[in-house]
Formats: C-alpha cells, structure tokens, sequence
C-alpha cells in the first residue's frame, strides 16, 4: 500500500528562513554583548518591573535614591514616591526569558543583577522569538484565504521590507515585535471565534486583548476588527449584531479576561501612587486630538511612514480588492486602521523619538498582511504583460524599503532627524557622504509638547 509523503510547504521554508537570517544578523550584531545598547531608552522602563521584582524585591523603587540610577527611569510624584513610567506587558512576555537568564547568568561567571550580558541576550532572543511566533500565526491567517505562494511572498515582505525587521533584530526588546505577534493572535482567534464562539476562544481573545493593551494602552483600539469582522453587507451587520447580543455572556467573559490581565497593573499602580488607575506621563506628554498630523505622519522626510517604508503603500491599495474579494475583513482592518492613523498621529511626538519610520504602525502590519496579500492576488490575476510590470513595482518598492533598513543601520537614514536633502544626498550610500550631518533638522521637542509641532 502506497503511503503519500507529506512536504514541508513553501511559507514553512521562508519562515524557517527568516529564522535563521534573523538569528545570523543578531549574532553578527552582537548587541547583547553591551547591555546599554539592549536594555536602552523606553526598554528601560519597560523592563523595570522584572529585576524590581526577582533582584532588588522592592517596586516601590526606593533603592534608586541610593543605586542604579541609571538602570531605572522612575517618575518621582509630588509625595516623593517613584512609579515606573510604562505598563508592565512587557514585563510579563519578557518573564520567561528573564528567568532563564536570572538562573543562567552565575553559571556562566556574570552577575546575577539584571543587567549582565545574559540578561541582554534574553531580551533580543524575546523579541525573535515573537517576531517568529507572530509570523507563524500570521502564516495561518493568510492560507486560510490565500494561495501558498502569495502567502510566502507576504511573509518575506512583511518580515524583510518594512521597519518591523528593525525591531526583530537590532532593537528587540522594544514593545513592537511583541504587539505584532499578539495582533496576529487576535486575527487568527477572531477567525475562529466567528466560525465556533466557544469559551476558550473567548477567554483567549479577552487575554489577547488585555496583554496588547497592557503593552501599548492605545492599541486597545485593535477591538473594532473584532467587532466589525464578517460584516459584508447590511444583512450581515444584523447577523453581527444578533451573534453579539446572542454571545453577551460570551463578551463578558472576554472582559473579565481583559480584566485579570490588568488587575496586577492596577495593584502596582495603587500601591505608588494610591490609585487604581494612573496616567504616568504626565502633564508634558499627551494627546492633540484637535491637530493630527497625518500628512507629516505618512509622508514628511522626518520620519514619513510612506517614505520609509513604502512597501506599505500596496496594503492600502489592497484594501481595493480585499473589499471585492474577501469583504469579511474589509471593515475591521480599515476601521481600525483609519481611527489607529488619527489616534497615532495625535500624540505630541508625531515621529516617536529615534526610529526607523513610525515604530508606532509595526503592530498593525499582522492586519495590514491581509490586504498586502489582495492585492498580490490582483496582480497576479491581471494580463501577463501588466501582471509583470505590477510584480516588478512591488520587488523594486520592496526592495527600496529594505534598502532603507541597510541604510538605517549603517547611518545614511537618521533617528529623527531626517530632511529631503539629506535623504537624496546619501540615496546611494549606505554610509552617510560627509555632509550629510549638516543637513539634518533637529526637532524641536519642548515646542512639541506644547503642540508647536
């Protein structure tokens, strides 16, 4: 009897593949190996809540008036008292690999303290790790309604030509590759709990929920593709909405789950400060809902979302097609992109500090994939001479964004300074030409805070 071989599929190989470049450019970077660079800026914070707690055993943080002044950034209240400035989401997918490390770190000759070496390297392994994870299960989401070779070409994209390859690589620990991962989560359970709305699906989108918006709280606003998925038509609105008040127990399930995942937060945060729910970043950092700036956003040489990493470019052009052929998805992902740009783009730091284009987008590519991918299938549906010049604009773009990740690591591309002349007078140099610091434009941050921007 003849027994069929079963073969590992295309997207399985480019996965693999990402893997391993991803692991042979850490390894080649060797960041890890100066933990200032790993454990550096917002990840400072971020990371606070793990040695606070296994190392120094107090998160009140009153030891920083005598040590480690410069491996904590707390914010000091009026009473004196100190609070870590960000949630701790971080903190618990960080855990796992902390505790490696924690247990590691003296067998290897490193102090146990939190900030050796093997601590660094934990953290840079966190962020492949979920950057992999989150393409496995975006892989998942795609086949479901993609064919195997549109799939792996989305992957490779998404993975090798936006700025998320950035923050899976050279600044792990930032909170992106972690949010795209749990954004894919959610796509793929919202699926599910559409086709079959059991209790562990529900249960397991309200975690999915409450840890995205523990990590980043304005990334909550990911619920409206959950709530608007497989609406195609004003009959299947009616059907959403019978499926949603027929599932209210369902619903509240999925809120008290969103729930336990902030009750430690919340315990935190009345412990240091007295309340149960606390804005940490005070008066000098906040929202200018009345003056977005989309159009500096999208297409400023500063840090233009558009600019940098272009590629993006057809994910929106695939909202198109989606809306023709795979409408179920088409309100959830515009709608939440639309009011997540708004929302984005309203914060006083429009560019987000240094980074590679708008850090703040990386998350919603585990959706925008979707789209990405109807329009790969449209093109390859065209006629043979227009297939080939509309696969051909979407290598070069491609290409061009990645170039951009290159020219970001070796400098021609920087951190927040960016202008026009700048970006064409080392277009072709991935090193910057001798000029090109002085045509940098500094931004004016005090002036930003106070919505002069």
């Amino acid at each position: 009897m003849k027994t069929g071989r079963r073969h590992i599929s295309l997207s399985c190989v480019a996965i693999i593949l990402i893997a391993a470049f991803l692991l042979l450019r850490m390894f080649n970077n060797h960041r890890y190996t100066v933990p200032e660079k790993v454990i550096a800026w917002d990840v400072i914070s971020y990371y606070s809540y793990l040695p606070a707690t296994f190392i120094e055993h107090d998160l009140t943080l009153s030891f920083t008036e005598q040590e480690h002044t410069g491996s904590y950034w707390p914010e000091t209240l009026a009473d004196g008292s100190k609070v870590i400035k960000t949630t701790m989401g971080l903190s618990l997918m960080y855990c796992p690999f902390f505790l490696v490390a924690h247990t590691v770190a003296p067998l290897l000759g490193y102090p146990a303290d939190g900030f050796s070496p093997p601590y660094a390297f934990a953290l840079m392994m966190a962020g492949i790790f979920y950057t992999l994870l989150g393409l496995i299960l975006l892989r998942k989401v795609l086949l479901r309604h993609f064919r195997e070779w549109i799939t792996t070409v989305t992957l490779i994209i998404v993975a090798h030509c936006t700025n998320l390859y950035w923050y899976s690589v050279y600044e792990a620990p930032m909170s992106h590759a972690f949010s795209f991962c749990l954004f894919a989560l959610l796509a793929m359970l919202t699926e599910l709990w559409h086709e079959k709305s059991t209790v562990e699906r529900s249960i397991g989108i309200g975690l999915t929920l409450g840890l995205i918006s523990l990590i980043r709280p304005t990334n909550a606003l990911v619920v409206l593709y959950f709530l608007l998925y497989g609406i195609q038509s004003k009959e299947s609105l009616r059907s959403k909405w019978l499926l949603l008040t027929g599932a209210w127990w369902k619903l509240l399930l999925m809120g008290a789950a969103i729930l336990l995942v902030w009750v430690p937060q919340m315990l935190y945060w009345h412990t240091v400060t007295g309340h149960f729910l606390y804005y940490s970043y005070g008066n000098s950092e906040r929202f200018f809902f009345g003056a977005p700036k989309l159009l500096k956003g999208l297409f400023e040489f500063r840090k233009g979302w558009l600019i940098y990493t272009p590629v993006m470019l057809f994910a929106l052009l695939g909202l198109i097609p989606l809306y023709r052929r795979h409408r179920a998805h088409f309100w959830g992902i515009t709608v939440f992109f639309v009011v997540n740009l708004y929302v984005v783009f309203s914060w006083w730091c429009w560019w987000y500090g240094g980074g590679l284009s708008i850090r703040a987008l990386i998350e919603s590519y585990a959706l925008l994939a979707i789209p990405l991918a109807a329009w790969i299938e449209w093109a390859a549906s065209r006629k043979l001479f227009l297939r080939c010049a509309l696969m051909t604009l979407l290598c070069v773009v491609a290409a061009l964004s990645a170039y951009h990740n290159i020219r970001y690591i070796y400098g021609s591309i920087h951190w927040d300074s960016m202008t026009r002349a700048a970006y064409f007078d080392s277009f072709l140099h991935p090193h910057p030409t001798d000029r090109f610091h002085s045509l940098l434009d500094e931004p004016d941050y005090e002036a930003a805070r106070q919505g002069i921007r």
